[in-house]
């Protein structure tokens, strides 16, 4: 039975599924000092797609994979109720299968695995770490991380990687004591399909985006744990980009987990019911970054400034500003 599931506008495009209820901010939550000692492992399962995802997304058979942004009539489709609804999303989840085409080269992707593996070597680096491999023992805390990919459209034909670790924190009577995603953007964005194309080569270039945002994800959410990040709850940063699910670009306001010299690691301060809620790690040279008030709105329709290719390998450009 569906769920009493209504719809946030960011702006008037941007249509995401949520669950009913009042707004909550845990997923800008860091992670609870006192926890001393968490055991941490991995989840097969994939998140609900009412409570974790936008309408219409499509589930690429056999992998941890979900297209998104390219969804249409959203809004119209509520016009009819909770059945419009679901029709809707059949018929984006449809339209999302045909704009991907032959799915076969990355059938055998597994992002189970791959998490796996870099969060060991990511625990290895760090002796200091709270968190060990494996299910908890009695009365202790256990950390479960739920990986995924978003195969996001950021225009008509042009697809940005992300990589999403849900993490779910739950005491010895599984009760939930935090919860987050960290959500890494790849720094490129191209066709499916084409010689270029992430499906090239047996999705060679895919497989590489999808691993290294998986890293990067795993990486910061380790130091978040341990407390090295910055998190100044009274600093406010605009980051404008194209945000995970979302083909319209926005221009958020948050918090800065991680100010690195090639990306930023950042929490928006919305509503734990939007689909990127979290921390949004970007590289720089794809967004557009600006100090913010608390006066200022959370969130605006972001139009990013054309480019101007360099006249010569001696010219140099700067990343355009937030609008």
């Amino acid at each position: 039975m569906l769920k009493a599931a209504i719809y946030r506008v960011i702006p008037v495009a941007l249509c995401i599924a949520t669950l009913a209820g009042c707004a909550t901010f845990n997923n800008s939550e860091p992670f609870p000092k006192e926890q001393k000692q968490v055991a941490v492992d991995i989840s097969k399962e994939m998140p609900s797609t009412w409570s974790e995802m936008p309408t219409g997304v499509y589930a690429v058979p056999n992998t941890r994979l979900l297209v998104s942004g390219h969804q249409t009539g959203s809004g119209a489709a509520m016009l009819f109720g909770p059945l419009g609804v679901l029709v809707g999303s059949a018929i984006n989840a449809e339209r999302a299968k045909s704009l991907l085409g032959d799915d076969k080269a990355i059938a055998d992707h597994d992002m189970v695995a791959v998490t796996e593996k870099v969060l060991k070597e990511g625990l290895a680096a760090d002796g200091a770490t709270k968190l060990t491999y494996g299910p908890a023992a009695a009365g202790a805390s256990q950390l479960t991380l739920t990986p995924f990919g978003v195969l996001s459209y950021i225009n008509d034909k042009d697809v940005r990687p992300y990589v999403v670790v849900r993490t779910a924190l739950k005491d010895a009577s599984g009760k939930q004591l935090w919860s987050t995603r960290y959500i890494s953007a790849s720094a490129e964005a191209k066709p499916f399909a084409g010689a270029g194309g992430w499906f090239a080569d047996n999705a060679k270039s895919l497989r590489a985006a999808l691993d290294q945002s998986l890293k990067r994800s795993i990486d910061v959410m380790l130091r978040d744990i341990a407390g090295k990040t910055l998190r100044d709850a009274t600093k406010w940063t605009y980051v404008g980009g194209q945000y995970a699910f979302v083909k319209e670009p926005l221009k958020v306001k948050g918090t800065v987990v991680l100010d690195e010299p090639d990306y930023i690691a950042f929490t928006p301060r919305l509503g734990d019911v939007i689909v990127f809620t979290g921390v949004n790690i970007f590289d720089r040279k794809i967004v557009a970054i600006a100090e913010a008030t608390e006066q200022d709105p959370n969130f605006a329709k972001y139009e990013p400034v054309p480019v101007e290719p360099a006249k010569s390998a001696a010219t140099t450009v700067s990343a355009p500003a937030a609008q």
